[in-house]
């Protein structure tokens, strides 16, 4: 890691690993997924706006807007993530919803004219295969909860692809203030249309909840949206990707989950591909201007 950024990011995936486990024993209570999901956003939105109230007068119109857009990209994530757990296992979910690193580069190719390093196509593969030895077992399948949690990752793939050009016009704070608060209000839409009925709170649940909210949503987007300021969306894709080794690591602990020699050989896969995404292969050619 040569940056900050990267260290941010690196951090970001530690904590975020966690969230996967948290929300599935929240799913496991009795909570549905909108639940969980308006639970983790409404106490992240919380706590970034005790400490950063006073931003709110100084975002500006298009901070408004790229936020809230980002924001819409973010709560479709957030959906078919939270439900795609609900039909699967924390580390099939890690899987499908860790694969950035081979659909970020594409969409900055195709839809933002950023041609990627040799290396990061290499990264990226080596990556997804990595993340495939750490998750898939011999009874996986292609199921509902997998075509969701695919979907989650095609999601955040657009959300982190934009949000790279974002946080270099706005203020990644501000932008991450307005994300929040717009996946919490349409949560609380989704959850006010399908029932408010919910289990009781506990000691338990109350613990998962502050932990989803606080540590695995509102540092990690902060982290997520800060790092990214100083690196590229394919590299962040890369790094961000390492969430399914500490998930998978959490899950054996914490979850009863066992990772076999697969497993071991798949987080040294993904290690291998971070480690490559530091060294230049080739160049990143903007295809835009080219065209111009």
């Amino acid at each position: 890691m040569r940056n900050k950024g990267d260290w941010m990011l690196l951090t970001a995936a530690m904590v975020g690993g966690g969230g996967f486990i948290g929300a599935k024993y929240l799913l496991d209570w009795g909570y549905t997924p909108y639940q969980v999901m308006l639970g983790r956003f409404l106490i992240a939105t919380m706590c970034l706006s005790l400490i950063y109230y006073k931003r709110y007068r100084k975002i500006t119109k298009n901070e408004w807007k790229t936020g809230g857009i980002l924001g819409v990209l973010l709560a479709v994530t957030f959906v078919l993530l939270t439900v795609g757990l609900y039909y699967t296992t924390p580390s099939v979910n890690a899987f499908l919803c860790n694969t950035q690193a081979v659909i970020v580069p594409i969409i900055c190719w195709v839809v933002l004219g950023q041609r990627p390093m040799a290396s990061c196509f290499v990264a990226a593969i080596l990556t997804f295969l990595g993340v495939g030895l750490l998750s898939i077992t011999e009874g996986f399948g292609i199921d509902l909860g997998a075509i969701l949690s695919f979907g989650a990752s095609v999601a955040f793939s657009l959300q982190m692809a934009f949000m790279g050009k974002a946080v270099r016009e706005c203020d990644p704070i501000n932008i991450a203030l307005v994300e929040h608060l717009t996946v919490a209000v349409i949560a609380g839409i989704i959850v006010a249309a399908t029932g408010i009925h919910m289990p009781p709170l506990n000691k338990l649940s109350m613990g998962s909840f502050l932990f989803v909210g606080i540590f695995c949503t509102a540092v990690y987007f902060i982290l997520q949206s800060v790092g990214q300021k100083y690196t590229s969306a394919n590299k962040t894709a890369i790094i961000i990707t390492s969430e399914s080794i500490f998930a998978a690591i959490i899950s054996v602990l914490f979850y009863g989950e066992r990772m076999g020699w697969r497993g071991f050989l798949g987080c040294a896969m993904i290690f291998g591909a971070m480690l490559l995404a530091e060294k230049p292969m080739g160049k990143t050619v903007d295809t835009t201007e080219k065209i111009s």
